[in-house]
């Protein structure tokens, strides 16, 4: 007779269980193909022996090691801080090294083999490939957790650290572990030749390493000195760490996952959708932040502006680095609706689409930046110096402006360019860093020329030299040059929407019948076989 747990759930079995238990069913056969797969090789490989047992072995050795060397001391005096340093240098290197090089070597693995090609036509998605490295790597390092949480409990008996600090100090271990697995599984479909492999491994060895020692750095902080803040700065810093994991975590594994999706299908509004739903948490806490808590706030908003900053500058070249080729499937998916599209048309691809996007979205970090610190300057205890802001505001106008200009710049550049060459989104960032560059070399070189190699003084004909004209303070400055600036950068957006309205406002198309007909074979037969 075979046992209830292969037949399912009896029909004594109430309602709410057996909801659960399908609701169980249908998450396993979601992502079950690609984690059992993962999880055999993962178990049965070379690797994970290896390191399990060393882990052990290390784990063992420091307790018996780091017990002898505070005898006899270790029954009076707290000895928690010295024991926890030594089990975390233990966990932390499969942690945030071993762990994150397998996921990256398994997905390089499925691409030299050509492995993901024989998945790409199967019934698996991008995303469940992706999701189920990512949850073979996370269920390695719980398998290490777990190992080492004994260990951990012996060093809190000890005494000299409390309960909170230590959960902290764990989570935030696991926390790193698991964005570090996810940025090294980004890295791994970047390139296809073996030249540029080599290079993709030595910079995710440095990327690794690098987390290695900073967070080492500030989790052994922690340990030794604890967290000297008031309750509701770590209740905030919490919640702000969970929100902007959430957050970078599903731009890289969107990043990842439209990187292995065919170009005939449409690989930018979802990465446009997780690009904005990282800028809206950031600016979110960094608002409350500031509102809240004042010059602590102001330290976390003025880094997290630099790197939205950074990140939006090299998204928004890319994305006017887009093809404007649209295949008859992306069509389909189009909005249809009026609402639709006036809400939609700037996620869909194409470098016109993409060129508005990004600098809609540069221009907004820029504005509450500038919205930021003037919150903070409002504020009666404030220690902003007199004419900070006026800098500031001048600084950020003009540095808008010019991203702008340059992303236009970019735009047509390379559609020049790809003319006679095929042209993929990277090229952008090196068609940008070319814009700027020659925009401040070819004006200062031309004065150079004629002040005769001597110094000379900044004029009109500087005003495209964008690093000199930054640098100037704000009362050194023109009153025109930022309004001129503004325009130009208008003027440039608006003739390339004109210019590109054929891309920028595509047209949706009816699906054909034998599509749909075969899209309802295909969900009958799912649904017969489940």
């Amino acid at each position: 007779m075979a046992s209830p747990a292969l037949t399912g759930p009896s029909e004594s079995t109430p309602p709410w269980l057996r909801k659960i238990d399908d609701w169980c069913l249908r998450i396993g056969d979601w992502i079950n193909p690609i984690l059992v797969k993962e999880t055999r090789q993962a178990l049965k490989s070379r690797q994970f022996l290896v390191t399990f047992s060393l882990l052990l072995i290390a784990a063992l050795g420091w307790t018996i090691v780091g017990s002898m060397m505070r005898m006899p001391q270790i029954y009076t005096t707290p000895t928690a801080s010295f024991m926890l340093v030594g089990y975390y240098v233990v966990l932390a290197v499969p942690m945030l090294l071993v762990v994150p090089l397998a996921a990256y070597r398994s997905l390089e693995a499925e691409l030299d083999d050509g492995t993901l090609e024989l998945l790409s036509i199967s019934t698996l998605s991008p995303w469940q490939i992706v999701l189920g490295k990512l949850a073979s790597g996370t269920m390695q390092m719980t398998l290490y957790f777990v190992a080492l949480l004994p260990c951990f409990a012996f060093a809190y008996t000890l005494r000299g650290i409390d309960l909170p600090t230590l959960l902290l100090v764990m989570a935030f271990l696991f926390l790193c572990g698991l964005l570090l697995t996810t940025a090294a599984l980004t890295f791994a479909p970047q390139s296809r030749s073996r030249n540029a492999r080599v290079v993709t491994l030595l910079l995710v060895l440095s990327m690794l390493l690098l987390g290695e020692y900073v967070i080492g750095a500030a989790c052994i902080t922690m340990i030794w000195f604890g967290i000297p803040f008031p309750t509701t700065l770590i209740v905030f810093a919490v919640v702000s760490a969970l929100l902007m994991s959430f957050a970078i975590g599903n731009l890289l594994v969107t990043t990842t996952a439209m990187m292995l999706t065919p170009e005939s299908e449409n690989r930018s509004t979802r990465l446009r959708l997780s690009l904005l739903l990282l800028t809206v948490i950031a600016i979110g806490l960094n608002v409350f932040g500031v509102q809240v808590f004042a010059e602590e706030g102001l330290v976390i908003a003025f880094p997290t502006a630099i790197f939205l900053t950074i990140l939006w500058l090299v998204s928004g070249a890319m994305m006017a680095a887009e093809s404007p080729a649209m295949t008859p499937r992306i069509r389909r998916e189009l909005p249809e609706t009026f609402a639709g599209r006036a809400l939609g048309t700037f996620l869909t691809p194409g470098p016109a689409a993409g060129l508005i996007f990004g600098a809609v979205g540069l221009v907004s970090v820029l504005v509450v930046a500038s919205e930021v610190l003037r919150l903070y300057r409002n504020q009666p205890n404030s220690t902003m110096p007199s004419g900070f802001f006026d800098q500031a505001t001048s600084f950020v106008t003009m540095f808008g402006a010019y991203a702008v200009i340059f992303f236009v710049a970019t735009r047509w550049l390379v559609a020049f360019v790809r003319r006679f060459h095929h042209v993929r989104v990277e090229f952008g960032i090196a068609a940008f860093i070319v814009v700027a560059v020659f925009a401040a070399v070819i004006p200062y070189s031309i004065g150079l020329y004629l002040a005769d190699g001597r110094d000379f003084r900044y004029s009109t004909w500087q005003i495209s030299n964008w690093a000199w004209t930054l640098s100037l303070d704000v009362n050194q400055v023109p009153v025109w040059v930022p309004f001129l600036l503004t325009g130009t950068a208008v003027i440039g957006l608006l003739s390339s929407l004109l210019i590109s309205s054929t891309i920028t406002l595509p047209r949706k198309t009816l699906v054909p019948k034998r599509v749909i007909d075969e899209q309802q074979r295909t969900s009958r037969k799912s649904v017969s076989e489940s």
